[in-house]
């Protein structure tokens, strides 16, 4: 785990977090390395929660996460949501 990759990516949760506010998210890598974020069914007042999904695994701690997929996320988020 590259310490770097995971900070980067602790920022870019956090820039969603101040972006949607409140509900669940899920992070997916296909595989053919594309990522998308998609919206889980909740209740939309519920607290901002996130999870990973890579190779059919789910990860639910940040720490967890295969550099490979952070590095992708954090390039989604730059490119999607920062860029707004």
């Amino acid at each position: 785990m590259n310490t770097e990759i995971t900070a980067s990516a602790k920022l870019a949760v956090q820039i969603l977090m101040r972006h949607y506010k409140h509900g669940a998210y899920r992070v997916i890598k296909d595989p053919e390395g594309v990522i998308s974020l998609w919206a889980v069914e909740s209740n939309p007042n519920e607290p901002f929660s996130i999870s990973f999904v890579d190779k059919g695994r789910v990860y639910y701690k940040i720490e967890d996460v295969p550099d490979s997929m952070l590095k992708s996320f954090t390039r989604h988020v730059q490119l999607t949501i920062k860029g707004k």
